[in-house]
């Protein structure tokens, strides 16, 4: 922190920054719009683990507050933190851990952006009694903080009826729109290359095995993909299931045509996304900003009705929507690529989606920050 934060500076709240998702980049585009507005804003955290100045385009500023980290002395750093700024505007809690940190510091009337719930990475299938009690508590106490006064804003229908469902609470809907650059637009006819792309955390709810199988269908029918076409899938991201993933890549014979390439710096991933010709993104998600990041950069898109995005993309030949199970995805695949390899969306307009300036003046609007 390079300076004192000023009473009137609206702040937003994460627990510990841990990655550069798609969280962090919302609250990043979020500040970008504050700042060129000359809205003295700044993010407050237990600790940076990622240093997420160095990610932004802009200036901004992170107060690190620093606790042991134990639960009962993070919390009390919270409520330290905010008992000193009685006067300042309601912050924002960027998802549902700070909200439940919020609520049980004593905070009231802050607003919520829920990204995600629990819901979509738990399967309470699984859950002990002990686990699932733990759960339900856990809920509870959200739940009336989210109920205090504020307002909990999410980015799509999934997830309003979610939060109704587990919060009791009706949430205001704020789509979110891409991260391109507005110029990044270009056609990408398939000829005798087809490169896919993955851009994601390679974690369980993002079902990259989905993909892999698919492909893995493919490549043993009578006339494989690949003699079809030179196929290649490129995956971005780093995540708890990245080994578990390119064993399985390896295992289906793979190897040779799926690359997983980790952590990208944003130029690195500009190039990319400039080389390929479908995005796949089956993925179960509260939104899914890269889906609109691809169709912005004009790739078409594979994605699961379960991601929230979704919502906006039903009815566009841009967009391949699977619904149901696993074995949606092979039909879906093979829909996906056969309409890139016509060039079906090649004559269509994109469909109308949200500006990324459009969802932060929603999200400053519903916060009273103007």
């Amino acid at each position: 922190m390079s300076r004192e934060i000023p009473i009137n500076s609206r702040a937003i709240v994460l627990t510990e920054i841990e990655a550069m998702g798609g969280a962090e980049r919302s609250v990043l585009a979020l500040s970008r719009w504050l700042m060129q507005h000359d809205l003295p804003h700044h993010f407050v955290t237990y600790i940076d683990h990622v240093d997420m100045a160095a990610h932004a385009g802009h200036p901004i500023e992170v107060v690190q507050l620093r606790p042991e980290m134990r639960a009962t002395k993070k919390i009390a750093a919270l409520r330290q933190y905010f008992s000193a700024r009685p006067k300042a505007p309601a912050p924002l809690m960027s998802g549902f851990q700070p909200a439940l940190h919020a609520t049980l510091a004593g905070m009231r009337g802050f607003h919520c952006l829920m990204h995600d719930t629990p819901s979509l990475f738990e399967d309470t299938n699984q859950f002990t009694a002990k686990r699932r009690l733990a759960r339900w508590v856990s809920d509870k106490i959200a739940a009336h903080g989210l109920r205090s006064g504020g307002h909990t804003i999410v980015t799509s229908e999934y997830l309003r009826n979610e939060t109704r469902l587990v919060y009791g609470v009706e949430a205001d809907i704020a789509r979110m729109g891409g991260l391109s650059d507005p110029q990044a637009f270009h056609l990408r006819p398939v000829q005798s290359e087809l490169r896919m792309l993955s851009v994601s955390r390679i974690e369980a709810n993002k079902r990259i095995d989905w993909i892999l199988r698919a492909l893995a269908t493919l490549e043993r029918d009578s006339s494989p993909l690949s003699s079809q076409l030179n196929w290649s899938l490129d995956i971005t991201g780093r995540g708890s299931q990245m080994e578990a993933m390119q064993s399985l890549a390896s295992v289906l014979g793979l190897a040779e045509r799926v690359h997983f390439l980790g952590y990208v710096s944003d130029a690195e991933l500009q190039q990319i996304y400039t080389q390929a010709h479908l995005f796949l993104m089956p993925a179960v998600q509260g939104y899914g900003i890269p889906a609109i990041e691809a169709l912005e950069r004009g790739l078409p898109v594979l994605l699961h009705r379960e991601s929230g995005v979704s919502d906006i993309l039903r009815s566009t030949p841009w967009a391949t929507v699977i619904e149901g199970g696993e074995e949606g995805m092979l039909p879906g695949l093979q829909h996906a690529i056969g309409s890139a390899v016509a060039g079906t969306q090649l004559e269509v307009p994109l469909p109308s989606l949200p500006t990324e300036d459009e969802w932060a003046e929603r999200v400053a609007t519903l916060c009273g920050w103007l």
